[in-house]
């Protein structure tokens, strides 16, 4: 079995970073759909991985997983490692195309917590 490295790695570099295209808002769109691309990518890898493993060993096919419910903890842990994806595909663009509005959403969102609290 192949030993992974770099676990801890993270999806985006620190510090300045050039502006490639046109304008700022280009380069964050370009490294959105590169991060989605990447994703895809991973997870195709490891479904391809899985079915073939699977059908080696006779255990299941397709059918089995279109029918298949996820329980409690199932929808937990997906729901958790979606909220990632979410973090690392659009967070370039949440960190480079709208900083000014999600001040604002703190902002309003700390007004809205202290009106409802009283």
């Amino acid at each position: 079995m192949a030993e992974r490295t770099n676990l801890d790695r993270k999806a985006r570099s620190k510090g300045s970073q050039p502006v490639v295209f046109e304008s700022g808002t280009m380069d964050a769109l370009a490294g959105l759909v590169l991060a989605l691309m990447g994703e895809v990518v991973v997870l195709k890898d490891r479904l391809d991985a899985n079915e073939r493993l699977l059908k080696a060993a006779g255990l299941h096919g397709p059918a089995d997983i279109d029918t298949f419910a996820p329980d409690t903890e199932a929808r937990a842990y997906r729901g958790a490692y979606r909220q990632g994806i979410y973090d690392r595909v659009l967070g370039t663009a949440r960190d480079k195309l709208m900083p000014e509005a999600l001040a604002d959403q703190h902002d309003y969102e700390g007004v809205l917590d202290a009106v409802t609290r009283d």
